[in-house]
């Protein structure tokens, strides 16, 4: 018996040691709470140009982002954003970013209700497997993190070199560009400041601390202590001034740290896309319900159609989610059902009931949208023409709980029934 109870406990602290030393090492995003996924950026047509790259070699992270209209007010306004990705440590390299066309080295701003496409080529560093994600970095609120993928650095890295070119001509390694310096400085900067400590803390310190106050200052610090003290403000400016001089003789050209802020303007319509700024196709919320059991969104709109062309509504995205109506996209993972059905003549304006059913709701914790002090859903719904040009439309609103079946949204009550379960 006691050999057995052995025997557990071992298999028992061995399961707890390796669940211990497990990392966590993708899926971050959904560590964000609902409301900041849903109404403030909105990431959509994510495309990572490869899975593979090996060190040295680069990859492109392309994609569009939504500024929420109703952006909530617990959070900074993106007046002022740096786009990012990422990924855990330094283990890749961002060598260009653009934003709508435009070259984007500094923070930039954008507008509320606005679209924005991106492109960023990314280096591969480290060998290991990464979660690559798009972000935004918002001045004052912090990071929002788009969709991940897997992409794998394969190969030695202990060659790796990022080599750039300077306003001069010559070509540097960053990896180890004033490498010497910099150890140097660290290593004098050390030295003085342990000896200036240790030269204190060396002394009685307890007893002398109950005499402060009490006893003249003179017999606290003596004039070795000042000449200690002379003697290292002396050098420590001398040290500065003679680090100054030698420092700008050996790069003379060079170019402060940028501070600026750039003025990014929204993206324009094209043929086969057209942004929310400038959709012909408008919706107002009317109701919406999330069944905490059914795992599904439920949402009345009062879809308006402006353009020339019938529109079909073909998806809804919120939270990285990308749900679609599988008469448009067959192979869609995650579907929507849409009623009535069909596309919307030019000019017509049709109430539609919008189903968005699937687990990964509890998967990606959007299911606690129903807990936030401001329960409001948001996202983009997509509409396509007979040619699939494409319309994106801002829809967002208060959002009612229902821990059970019943009436459907479109005859109130406040609950809704899933109508049926996708996957």
């Amino acid at each position: 018996m006691r050999i057995g109870r052995a025997a557990l406990s071992a298999i028992l602290l061995g399961v707890i040691a390796v669940s211990a030393g497990t990392t966590a090492w993708a899926h971050g995003e959904r560590s964000q709470e609902p409301f900041l996924r849903m109404r403030t950026i909105t990431f959509y047509d994510t495309k990572w140009s490869k899975a593979r790259v090996k060190p040295g070699e680069t990859m492109d992270l392309t994609g569009k982002f939504h500024t929420f209209s109703e952006w909530p007010r617990a959070v900074n306004t993106p007046e002022s954003i740096f786009l990012h990705y990422s990924v855990p440590g330094p283990s890749m390299l961002k060598k260009e970013a653009w934003m709508n066309g435009m070259p984007v080295i500094n923070a930039t701003s954008t507008q509320l209700g606005g679209d924005y496409d991106y492109r960023m080529n990314i280096m591969g560093r480290v060998t290991g497997t990464y979660h690559v994600h798009p972000m935004v970095n918002i001045e004052g609120g912090g990071p929002l993190v788009g969709g991940g993928e897997f992409v794998t650095v394969d190969g030695d890295w202990s060659n790796f070199e990022n080599n750039v070119t300077t306003i001069d001509g010559q070509t540097i390694n960053m990896e180890n560009h004033g490498q010497g310096r910099i150890i140097g400085w660290w290593l004098l900067w050390t030295v003085i400041g342990v000896f200036w400590l240790g030269y204190w803390v060396v002394r009685p310190f307890t007893r002398r601390i109950f005499l402060v106050g009490v006893v003249p200052e003179e017999e606290l610090v003596s004039s070795g202590d000042r000449t200690v003290g002379l003697v290292l403000m002396i050098a420590t400016v001398l040290i500065v001034a003679i680090g100054y001089v030698t420092t700008n003789g050996a790069y003379p050209i060079t170019i402060p740290l940028q501070t600026g802020r750039m003025d990014t303007p929204e993206l324009r319509p094209t043929t086969d896309f057209t942004p929310y700024a400038h959709a012909t196709v408008k919706a107002r919320p009317v109701t919406a319900v999330y069944t905490v059991p059914g795992r599904s969104l439920g949402m009345v709109i009062e879809v308006t159609n402006g353009s020339n062309r019938p529109q079909h509504l073909g998806g809804f995205i919120t939270a990285n989610l990308q749900f679609r109506d599988p008469a448009l996209f067959p192979d869609s993972r995650l579907k929507i059902k849409v009623e009535p059905a069909g596309p919307i003549a030019p000019g017509q304006t049709v109430t539609m009931s919008i189903d968005a059913t699937d687990a990964e709701w509890e998967y990606q914790r959007l299911a606690e949208l129903i807990y936030d002090s401001d329960s409001r859903y948001g996202g983009l719904l997509e509409f396509f023409d007979a040619d699939k040009n494409r319309q994106i439309v801002e829809v967002g609103g208060p959002v009612i709980p229902s821990f059970e079946g019943g009436a459907t949204a479109l005859s109130g009550g406040g609950k809704w029934r899933p109508t049926t379960q996708y996957k």
